[in-house]
């Protein structure tokens, strides 16, 4: 019992266990291992890969923000220092209007970005030549001592007045405008905080600095209001990547640029007010702001480059803030870049990838199919011949398609032929021995019934055996 209890699980095993099966699982395997396996690694080293490309785009892209800020904001304090060392110099006359039109005319004429250039005197006089939307100049005039206040003449090409278009308000005194006043107490230059130009309806910045005389008495400031239009205008320029953002805020989360089409204002019951970015309709810049509020607690907490990553939609994004502070200015540099921008490619070479996969994984099957049939079919064959030798109903023809073969099957289907021969020669001579043996276990009995020597009998037999065997040989 004990025996048969042991062999049992042994013929489950076999039953379970199939050589037909076996080796195309030994030829698929393997190969579909290596194939997920080769997927799973070029993934992961393209996703790293793509990360480590991401954040070298984002911050070169930040580098070239920084740089085109310093450019953009370096030639207003340039044009500004340019002008007040030439009033200081009496290189132009601050009464002669004419000739000090031209010469802010020209440099509006010539300076992209240069919206309004002008001179406020310590008389309260005010002369600026201002682009105009339609890309025309205009000369705006102003006295302190005259109650009509500023006066708006069209100028030509040549800087020349023309006529006049309109009068601004009642009585205009630039001593008391705060960029006057701000820039006598700073006493060097600088810029006043962002507000929005009222004829032009775009963000812009006053770059002032006071004009002295040589005696060092104050002769008046010279200004120049700076659009920032250009600024979003080069963030779009910017080869990001197809839905890579940049914007650019201030500390109190007001957006000063962005790359998207986006206006950095608002428009409330007739008035405009800076658009903070909490409020941009722009998904990325909203859920950007509020990520940073969410990890730093405040704006003005980030003092240092920072790189995070944060989902949006369940898409993975990678942000890169810069903080910017130059010529008086504190700004944050901000780049998102969504991961599947670049991914895109990872998944597509993984699609790729698993398609061959598949692809040979398929071929090997049907060719480990094809080698299964080839090694079973002699198999079956001699597994049949086996049986039928056991029945004793064996043909050798049962084994012609394998000793037809080229390999070693045919060997060995020619052993068991031969085996089989054998086998049933031995069996037929076992039985003509038996029929022998039986025959003269009859005569021994009928010669003990006629009282013969047993003894004698028996030698006789076992001599005959003898030489039975003998003549086999």
């Amino acid at each position: 019992m004990q025996l048969a209890s042991n062999l049992t699980p042994r013929k489950a095993m076999k039953k379970i266990i199939s050589i037909r099966h076996l080796i195309p699982a030994l030829v698929v395997l393997p190969l579909l291992w290596a194939t997920i396996t080769t997927g799973v690694l070029a993934f992961y080293s393209g996703r790293k890969a793509v990360n480590s490309l991401m954040s070298e785009l984002s911050q070169k892209s930040i580098n070239s923000i920084e740089k085109h800020i310093d450019n953009y904001l370096k030639v207003p304090e340039i044009v500004n220092t340019i002008n007040m060392i030439t009033i200081e110099n009496n290189l132009i006359d601050i009464n002669n209007r004419e000739l000090l039109t031209r010469y802010f005319h020209d440099q509006v004429d010539a300076i992209d970005g240069l919206y309004y250039i002008y001179l406020g005197t310590e008389t309260g006089d005010f002369l600026g030549v201002q682009k105009q939307p339609d890309g025309t100049q205009a000369l705006v005039i102003g006295n302190a001592a005259e109650a009509a206040g500023r006066s708006v003449y069209q100028l030509d090409s040549a800087g020349v007045r023309a006529e006049k278009i309109r009068t601004l308000e009642a009585q205009y005194d630039a001593r008391q405008r705060p960029w006057y006043r701000s820039s006598l107490e700073i006493g060097e230059i600088s810029w006043s905080p962002i507000y929005i130009f009222g004829s032009t309806l775009e963000l812009g910045m006053t770059s002032t600095i006071p004009v002295k005389s040589p005696g060092g008495d104050t002769m008046g400031v010279v200004g120049i209001d700076l659009g920032l239009k250009d600024l979003s205008n080069f963030l779009r320029s910017l080869e990001i990547s197809p839905q890579g953002i940049a914007f650019i805020m201030d500390r109190a989360g007001n957006l000063v640029a962005s790359s998207t089409d986006e206006q950095p204002f608002l428009n409330e019951n007739g008035q405009q007010r800076r658009l903070l970015a909490l409020e941009s309709q722009e998904p990325v810049i909203r859920s950007t702001v509020q990520h940073l509020l969410d990890t730093e607690l405040s704006l003005n907490q980030i003092q240092q480059p920072i790189s995070s990553r944060f989902r949006l939609n369940r898409e993975r994004q990678l942000l890169q803030v810069t903080p910017m502070e130059s010529m008086g200015l504190d700004w944050l540099i901000v780049v998102v870049i969504p991961e599947s921008d670049f991914m895109e490619l990872i998944y597509n070479n993984l699609r790729f990838t698993m398609i061959i996969g598949l692809g040979v994984t398929v071929v090997a099957i049907t060719l480990g199919g094809i080698a299964s049939w080839w090694i079973i079919k002699p198999i079956d064959n001699l597994h049949a011949g086996a049986k039928a030798i056991k029945a004793n109903s064996f043909d050798p023809e049962m084994l012609e398609s394998t000793i037809s073969r080229s390999d070693e099957m045919a060997e060995l289907g020619q052993a068991f032929v031969e085996m089989a021969a054998i086998v049933q020669a031995r069996e037929k001579n076992l039985s003509e021995e038996l029929v022998e043996l039986h025959r003269q276990q009859e005569q021994w009995r009928r010669a003990s019934h006629q009282n013969l020597d047993p003894t004698v009998r028996f030698q006789e037999l076992m001599e005959r055996a003898r030489q039975a065997r003998q003549n086999r040989v």
